[in-house]
């Protein structure tokens, strides 16, 4: 690959992602560490075409029994006085360890992870279409976690549910206890 072809593709994915562009010139290690990077890309694109193309269906997997990532062990972390969330509402909320967004939807709070269960990027609220749009792939959840648009060869998974609870006026999430 080309310098030239990496600074494009380092340019266009700092645009996607709303950071700066990268300097050009770059040092020589960075060049062999984003081309790396690229040739994994293009490995994986390269793999997903033979999948698609070559009528070869991938390995199905077991459908998870349970959605909701239940934690051993945690601590309710509050993320909004339950006044404050509206039948309707969503909020995001980001603990270090655990971000995702909850919901009130016919008087119970409900939260879901904040990463998308494609590549793991962080979701980002569309408030007004009540919608979580991975800033990667086009891809779209409902706020319950259901996927709700992609343009991926495969449906990703549906995002975890995470415990929550309505707890003195407050709405709290488990999260993993400091320092794991």
């Amino acid at each position: 690959m080309s310098e030239e072809f990496v600074a494009g593709l380092h340019r266009r994915l700092a645009e996607e992602l709303g950071e700066p562009a990268p300097a050009t010139g770059g040092s020589r290690r960075r060049f062999i560490q984003v081309s790396s990077a690229a040739a994994v890309a293009a490995a994986a694109g390269a793999g997903v075409e033979y999948l698609v193309t070559s009528g070869a269906a991938p390995p199905a997997a077991a459908p998870p029994a349970d959605e909701t990532l239940r934690p051993d062990d945690g601590e309710w972390r509050a993320v909004v006085a339950a006044h404050d969330l509206p039948e309707g509402g969503v909020l995001p909320f980001d603990f270090g360890a655990v971000a995702g967004f909850v919901q009130r939807a016919g008087g119970q709070v409900r939260a879901v992870s904040a990463t998308c269960t494609h590549l793991g990027f962080r979701l980002t609220l569309d408030a007004p279409a009540r919608r979580l749009n991975c800033p990667c792939h086009r891809t779209s959840f409902t706020a319950d976690g259901a996927v709700l648009v992609h343009q991926l060869p495969v449906t990703p998974p549906p995002l975890p549910h995470l415990l929550v609870r309505e707890a003195r006026g407050v709405v709290e999430v488990l999260v993993p206890p400091a320092g794991t």
